[in-house]
Parts: structure tokens; C-alpha cells; sequence
């Protein structure tokens, strides 16, 4: 039975990162659905910015926003203040008389709420939705928008591309490699799950509007899948962002968009279920079972300690021990400052399980805030 429980739980983690992307690899290829792509497609197109005491950047995001390749008479930018108390007013306000369209909302009721509303006052047959801190390439919104030529195509996620960061940047290089691959490989069968928050499309149509406490990158395309369209991502649609410049911004980040996901992976599990066999494996394994890796961890660690009796055993545990003591010295050097690469992927890789659990935890405790807090070092 303890044998059973380790080679269960090692072969499930073993599964989680690298069987789930060969079969999606496998089923791309044989299943693989193009689509039209028209460059000189242009429909009209808003631009969502919702900020929250943005006054450091949205000024920036604003310029870029401006000057993005796509015909002005098109081309609509919407700012949403959620109940800000710094200058992001006052700063915003220059812009009015550039075309930027300033929508205050107060109290402060969060990001989705700040979604929701704009959406009614949008214009565009096309909606994308960004956040104040993501600076767009100049061709970012030709390059999202050429794919909705095809009328199969609901949503179109770009490509999020991290600057700066922390020590355990390796590790977080390594993981967006790793999602972007997922996406890769998802797009092929026009199948994404989840999209990047700060660059992504879809049509106006198809919105509907969400709970304040959801998370807008994953029930939004959820929504739109489950009426029969197309989810793909467009990798030359670039948007550039700064993380975290300490691990614990970044740990706090992740433990609120995890605990963001579990309520939202409660809220439309019937959607999932009713989309198809293809989608509850894409979501078993690249979201909600990944999320309780911890506990196939610790069961591999817990049921190895029983096992030390035969020499192979010994060995595996050797080889956890020293695993998670690179993860503890990569701790003790990030709270220094210091970065030897070595380190960095098992710090990470231990600091995202370990978000996990709080995330859960916090989900079955706390519940979600609708509003966001936002990492100062990111902006």
C-alpha cells in the first residue's frame, strides 16, 4: 500500500508536466484546426485599461496605448478608475482631448466590476482587455485582431512577456516557457484554457458580464468556448510587463490568483464539464490538479520515509532531501539578494506549491476580495 501510494503520486506529478504536454503535442498534430487570418482585417476596437492608484504608470500605459499601429478612427481607449485616491485622475484627464474616454467608478468595487461597466459603454465589435502596467509592442493589436477574421474565432490571447524580477527569475523564465508551450500546444486545437490577463480579445457579442469575485482570464474564455468558439493565441501579439522585484510580492501574487482560481473553477465546473472530454483533461491537468501538486508532493516525501528499508528507496529520498534543501539555500539567498541560477528553479518551483496550499486554504477560509492589491515594485 505504501509502495502503491509513492509510485501513484510520483507518476501523477511525473503526468502532470510532462505526459499532459505530450499528449496535447500528439493530439495537435493529428487534430490539429487552422484558421483564416486576414492582415487587413480592422473592425472598430476599445481598448479596456481598468487602474487602480496608478499615478506612476498610467501616464505610460496611456502614451503607449496612443501610439499603437491601428487606425485612429478604430481605435477606442477607455481608462476605468476604480476608486483611486492618488492623481491617476488628474492624469488621465490630460488625455481627453486625444480621443481617451475616462470612466470613474466609486466606491472602489475592483477589477471585473470595473470590466463590466465599461463593456456597456465600449464601441468596439472588438473588446481587449489589458492592465495598466502591460506596455503594448506597436503591431500588438493588428496582430490580435487579424485572427477575427475568422468568424469561428471567439478570443484571441497575446503573448506576456516578463522584464526584471526577482532572484527566482530563472525559475519564473523556466514556468513561462513552460505555459507558453500549454498555449502553444492548446491553440492548435483552437482549445485555450485560460488566457494572459493583460493582452488578450474577444468579441463584444460574447461577453457577458462576471462576478466581481471571478477572475476574467479564465471565466471569460470559459463563457465563450461553451458557445462553440474558437480560443487561440496569437504569439506575435506582444505585450511587455515588470514582475515582482522580491519573491514574496511575486508568492502573494500567485497565492491570490490561485485562490481566484479554485472559486472560479467551482463557479463554471458546469461549463467545463458540458465543453467535452478535451476540455476537463486540459483542466484536470493545467490547472486544478496542478494546484494540489503539494499534496502528491508531500505524499511521495510522507511515504518514502516508510520505505528506507530498500536501498532504491533510500536513494529517492536522498534525492528529495537535497532538492528541497537547494530550494532552502535559494530562500536564504533571495532574502539576500543573491542569484546563483542553480537555486532558483527549485526555490521556484517549491515557492509555487507552497502558494498553492496557502491559496487553497484561503479559498475554503477567507473566501476572495473583489478588489485587487497591486505589487508597488511593478509598477
Amino acid at each position: 500500500m505504501i509502495k502503491f501510494l509513492f509510485w501513484f503520486s510520483f507518476n501523477l506529478v511525473l503526468f502532470i508536466y510532462l505526459g499532459y504536454p505530450l499528449i496535447l503535442t500528439v493530439l495537435g498534430f493529428i487534430f490539429k484546426k487552422p484558421h483564416n487570418v486576414d492582415e487587413n482585417f480592422m473592425p472598430e476596437v476599445s481598448l479596456l485599461i481598468p487602474a487602480y492608484n496608478e499615478e506612476k504608470i498610467i501616464s505610460e500605459k496611456i502614451e503607449n496605448s496612443l501610439s499603437l499601429d491601428y487606425p485612429k478612427d478604430k481605435f477606442e481607449i477607455i481608462v476605468i478608475l476604480d476608486g483611486c485616491t492618488d492623481r491617476s485622475r488628474n492624469i488621465a484627464d490630460r488625455y481627453v482631448n486625444q480621443g481617451v474616454k475616462i470612466i470613474e467608478q466609486k466606491p472602489r468595487k475592483g477589477k471585473m466590476m470595473a470590466l463590466n461597466t465599461s463593456v456597456s459603454e465600449a464601441k468596439g465589435d472588438i473588446l481587449i482587455f489589458t492592465d495598466a502596467n502591460a506596455i503594448y509592442k506597436k503591431d500588438a493589436i493588428k496582430k490580435l485582431i487579424r485572427n477575427f477574421a475568422d468568424e469561428k474565432i471567439g478570443c484571441v490571447c497575446g503573448e506576456l512577456r516578463y522584464i526584471g524580477g526577482s532572484s527566482t527569475n530563472e525559475g519564473e523564465s523556466l514556468y513561462w516557457k513552460y505555459e507558453r508551450f500549454l498555449k502553444i500546444s492548446e491553440s492548435q486545437l483552437q482549445s485555450l484554457l485560460v488566457v494572459n490577463g493583460p493582452i488578450y480579445a474577444i468579441r463584444k457579442k460574447l461577453f457577458e458580464p462576471v462576478d466581481e469575485s471571478l477572475a476574467d482570464d479564465f471565466v471569460i474564455p470559459m463563457r465563450i468556448a461553451k458557445k462553440g468558439y474558437g480560443l487561440i493565441y496569437e504569439s506575435e501579439a506582444i505585450a511587455v510587463e515588470k514582475i515582482a522585484e522580491r519573491a514574496k510580492e511575486e508568492f502573494n501574487r500567485k497565492v491570490r490568483i490561485i485562490s481566484q482560481g479554485f472559486k472560479a473553477s467551482f463557479a463554471i465546473c458546469g461549463i467545463i464539464l458540458s465543453t467535452g472530454l478535451l476540455r476537463i483533461l486540459q483542466f484536470a491537468f493545467h490547472k486544478f490538479i496542478r494546484w494540489l501538486t503539494f499534496l502528491f508532493l508531500m505524499s511521495i516525501f510522507v511515504s518514502n520515509l516508510f520505505l528506507l528499508d530498500y536501498w532504491f528507496y533510500r536513494v529517492t529520498f536522498i534525492v528529495q532531501v537535497l532538492f528541497y534543501s537547494a530550494a532552502l539555500i535559494g530562500y536564504f539567498l533571495e532574502k539576500k539578494m543573491i542569484k546563483i541560477k542553480i537555486f532558483d528553479v527549485p526555490f521556484y518551483f517549491c515557492m509555487v506549491n507552497i502558494a498553492s496550499f496557502i491559496g487553497l486554504l484561503r479559498f475554503l477560509t477567507i473566501g476572495i476580495k473583489a478588489t485587487w492589491e497591486k505589487a508597488e515594485s511593478t509598477r
